[in-house]
């Protein structure tokens, strides 16, 4: 008997583990857990009628929570990258700091572990009961969800490349992760645009059945092979992994969108968005989903489904023998997401709305039908320390469902909501976004939002307008329940009120708090409708690490680093044109880059003084000596140096800056040559490790932070303007498997000696510092030698010699044609990169005859223009209508020419010789580099007289003779 006994709760056990998934809402005997989210806080719940037995707020975007054996409770805070580890009561018991935006939570009983993934940095960690970390592993990207099979398989979703991994941990103990197995889930394509179809995305949770056999995957396909636009972008699914082959059935993923096909009274497919938790009954009959974006839940029957290989059962190609049965529509709560089962109820975790709702199952039967049995069961929170607009915002931001608001709606026919693409708001997870992106770009280069009036900026709340309308059907688009007419021009008071919040929630610290930029200051708000702001007086002047750092220094200070805003000529006549022609706010999306000190202070328009002639940076030292505070412009010492995060987003300074939280020496802002700055100067010298502590990272190396700025996409539309890092990351110099083949952006940027193919060069730092084996100097030599040269003949000279370092010329004759291949031999990038669309790199060749006849000339310049028919390398970028955009580059929407050379590649241009001509030929080939075309350059000097006309650099040139 006591064997039995021993078998049966082993075997229960058992099937408890295999219902190990890490959620936001737990339980145990008598009582509910929750984490509020951005509410920063964590609830207790009396299971059996509701109260709120104690809540515990500790700041921060609480995502889940796991319970070990001891009742102590595992936290997770997104946006503090931190974890709680909590009391049964809620008491707070340790703080643990760990990297970027932990997530998922679970206990493992095998090990008495946490595991915990870590979503932006690409770990997994496990940690003990006491908060002790006793393993940390990378993963595949973006691990978010966690699940633990009986037989002790860990599972792990990553949200945004569409993967599950698996790692057999098996009973004994580990001290290393093994090697997953890894599942893509598959992508579908069709012709027909709102067929269910795309990159499975937005992987979250887990459901394991109770037999540890399968796990249930809700997630949303994204489908950009076509517009996007309503009906034919995002769809909602469930993928099925078979956890006994481990491998994916990929003909019983549930396609939500239509195949459910459960008709409303209109005979309407009912449509659906956002799945997000899925969770077994005890009995693995029934399975239940929360559609957090139409705020439902729907019930899946698997005693239905009929004989595996029945064809009377036709639909089980799209139900894998899975037959939804009951859509619970428009729960009472807002956001519904994890869900709990227990006996005969669920409790549903509503995420906006801040409480739960309790349903009766209704039991097991076949037919029985899910019911709402308390509608706010539970209050979760009571003092929610953020703004009112931004709470509301938030929810409109994560809203799919058209009846929670039938005359203005955010969706049509419940299709999708913002949080469809935006992935918990704002982040890193935009670059998914990009890559993507299925169409050519000949055709449309818009990754994201199309037919922008002001390019998010400006008039916003007619941009949400239009974005909500013709990509999620919302605000009248799609009239068929009741909606009204909304026009973004002008529209209702109720409807400006509705996206006023919404803009309260995109311009949050932690989306995009300076609208066009996803520049990012580390620091509190004062005022709630204000982004964050740094005082004049927070930015230690570069000059005071002259001293220290006179190499880099001088190097720095003429710099285009250094003076890439009102110094910058061209800039402030493109930037000009930017804010006139899109608003105000649209100013800032450059200055993210060009001008960042300026956003992070709050200063929107440009400083009338000019230092395009300065040498030496004689202002910043003049200032320093007098102890006045400098907002530089361009990327000064501490902006780069307190870089403490890169959101990789995809480009246009997605970078966060903390001023705050580095040491501060005793008179580091005194006077230069004064004694209280040699005093400074004397401690950090005293103490050098804490100076390098706080200045330096080790991501500084990485070429993704040279993405940050020379990545750059149009705000809203999402078309790559600049693509330099993808250009280097495809190309050999970065995928290479011999390393020694591998360069990155500062080898060669960066180098002592520019053109020497970014080989490493011996130096020191630092005055009497360590030798290095590779000293990296603060030239930043590039193709803006121009400029440079008007303050420092050195540095231009330098950047030259990066240029003509880049390519070689050939040529051959070939079937009556003079054939020139232009082959890039030393630009990890493409050739040109950068502003393609405004450099200027052509051919310019002369052939004569044996009389010394020119019998074929191109790419003479006339009157200091290039002709239009000489053969150029560059991007001609082209509005929605294929008409160029001019300086307007931001419109660009269609790629109306590229022929831009490779890294490592060439091209061959042709060009077609007399009949009659008689060799041999002499042939002159010369290729010709500007900065500016003559174009723009008359524009810009007209708005500074003092700026030189730009020279056209030979970076190459080659004399041959041909036999005809």
């Amino acid at each position: 008997m006591r064997m039995l006994l021993s078998l049966l709760t082993l075997l229960f056990a058992s099937s408890l583990c295999a219902q190990t998934m890490s959620a936001g809402l737990i339980g145990d005997a008598d009582t509910l857990y929750s984490t509020n989210l951005a509410a920063g806080s964590v609830s207790r719940v009396a299971k059996a009628d509701g109260r709120l037995l104690a809540e515990a707020t500790l700041g921060g975007d609480l995502r889940q929570l796991a319970q070990g054996r001891d009742g102590r409770l595992l936290v997770s805070d997104h946006s503090g990258d931190r974890l709680l580890l909590l009391g049964s009561d809620l008491t707070l018991k340790r703080t643990i700091h760990t990297d970027h935006r932990p997530y998922g939570v679970l206990f493992d009983p095998q090990r008495n572990w946490y595991w915990v993934t870590l979503f932006e940095a690409g770990r997994l960690q496990a940690y003990d009961q006491a908060g002790e970390r006793v393993l940390d592993a990378p993963t595949l990207e973006t691990p978010r969800g966690l699940a633990l099979t009986d037989d002790g398989r860990l599972l792990v979703t990553h949200a945004m490349t569409g993967q599950l991994s698996i790692y057999a941990l098996g009973p004994h103990p580990i001290t290393a992760l093994p090697t997953p197995t890894v599942i893509t889930l598959a992508e579908t394509r069709s012709d027909t645009a709102t067929d269910s179809q795309g990159l499975p995305r937005l992987l979250d949770s887990i459901a394991l059945s109770p037999d540890g056999r399968e796990a249930w995957l809700p997630h949303v396909l994204w489908s950009f092979n076509h517009p996007f636009q309503f009906q034919s972008s995002v769809f909602p699914a469930i993928s099925i992994v078979d956890l006994d082959t481990q491998r994916e059935r990929v003909e019983e993923r549930k396609q939500l969108f239509l195949q459910i096909n459960l008709p409303n009274v209109g005979n309407r497919s009912q449509i659906v968005s956002n799945p997000y938790a899925a969770r077994f009954a005890q009995d693995g009959r029934k399975v239940f989903v929360t559609l957090a974006g139409s705020e439902d839940l729907l019930v899946f029957d698997l005693s239905r489904s009929g004989k595996q290989n029945s064809n009377r059962h036709r639909r089980k190609k799209f139900q894998g023998g899975a037959k939804a049965t009951q859509l619970l529509r428009h729960l009472p709560g807002q956001n519904p997401r994890d869900l709990l089962l227990d006996g005969e109820h669920i409790y549903v975790h509503n995420a906006m709305g801040q409480d739960l709702t309790r349903l009766a199952t209704g039991g097991g039967a076949p037919f029985a039908r899910v019911t709402v049995d308390v509608p706010h069961f539970a209050k979760l929170v009571t003092h929610d320390p953020r703004p009112a607009a931004l709470v509301r915002g938030e929810r409109l931001f994560h809203l799919g469902n058209t009846a929670a608001n039938p005359r203005f709606p955010m969706a049509g026919d419940n299709w999708m909501s913002c949080n469809s693409c935006h992935l918990d708001g704002f982040n890193f997870t935009n670059r998914a976004l990009m890559a993507a992106h299925r169409q050519r770009s000949a055709t449309n280069a818009v990754n994201g939002h199309a037919n922008l009036m002001n390019m998010v900026a400006g008039d916003v709340v007619g941009e949400y307008l239009r974005m909500s309308q013709q990509t999620q059907g919302g605000m009248g688009h799609d009239p068929r329940d009741g909606a009204e007419p909304v026009d973004p021009a002008r529209p209702q008071p109720e409807v400006k009120a509705m996206m006023e919040d919404l803009h309260a929630f995109v311009t949050h610290d932690g989306n995009l708090p300076y609208l066009a930029t996803w520049l990012r200051l580390d620091a509190p708000r004062t005022r709630p409708d204000k982004a964050p702001l740094s005082h004049p007086t927070q930015w230690l002047n570069s000059a005071s690490c002259q001293h220290c750092h006179a190499e880099a220094f001088a190097d720095w200070s003429d710099s285009n680093h250094r003076l890439m805003g009102n110094s910058h000529p061209y800039y402030k006549v493109v930037q000009a044109l930017a804010r006139e022609s899109e608003g105000e706010e649209f100013g800032q999306w450059c200055q993210g880059c060009h001008m960042p000190q300026q956003v992070l202070t709050g200063q929107k328009t440009l400083p009338a003084t000019s230092h395009m002639l300065e040498k030496g940076g004689a202002s910043l030292i003049a200032a320093h000596q007098a102890g006045e505070s400098v907002v530089e412009e361009g990327t000064g010492c501490l902006f780069c140096h307190r870089i403490t995060r890169l959101e990789d987003a995809g480009g246009n300074a997605a970078v966060t800056v903390n001023l705050d939280d580095r040491e501060r020496y005793v008179f580091e802002d005194a006077p230069g040559g004064s004694v209280r700055h040699w005093l400074a100067e004397r401690q950090i010298n005293a103490r050098p490790a804490a100076h390098k502590a706080s200045y330096q990272q080790d991501f500084y190396r990485d070429a993704a932070l040279c993405k940050s700025c020379h990545n750059e996409f149009a705000p809203g539309s999402g078309a790559n303007i600049v693509n330099t890092w993808e250009e280097w990351a495809s190309s050999p110099y970065a995928t290479s498997t011999q390393m020694e083949e591998r360069r990155t952006c500062i080898d060669c940027h960066m180098s002592p000696e520019p053109g020497n193919g970014g080989a490493a060069v011996p130096g020191r730092s630092t005055e009497n510092g360590p030798q290095k084996a590779r000293l990296y100097r603060h030239n930043f030599t590039g193709a803006q030698h121009q400029l440079v040269g008007l303050r420092n003949g050195q540095l231009e000279a330098e950047s030259l010699a990066l240029l003509k370092s880049s390519a070689a010329l050939s040529a051959h004759l070939e079937a009556g044609n003079l054939v020139v291949r232009v082959s890039n031999v030393g630009a990890g990038h493409a050739l040109p990169t950068g502003v393609a669309d405004f450099r200027e790199l052509w051919l310019e060749l002369t052939v004569k005859d044996a009389a010394g006849q020119i019998v074929l000339a191109s790419g003479q310049p006339v009157d200091g223009a290039v002709p239009e028919e000489a053969h150029m390398f560059r991007k001609v970028f082209g509005d929605a209508d294929g008409k160029p955009v001019g300086l307007k580059f931001w419109r660009y929407a269609t790629l109306l020419d590229d022929t831009r050379i490779p890294a490592k590649g060439w091209r061959d241009e042709r060009y077609p010789l007399p009949a009659a001509v008689t060799g041999p030929l002499h042939v002159e080939i010369k290729l010709n580099f500007r900065t500016y075309p003559k174009w723009v350059s008359d524009a810009v000097r007209a708005a500074e007289p003092a700026l030189p006309e730009p020279p056209i650099v030979t970076l190459n040139r080659l004399q041959l003779t041909l036999e005809s």
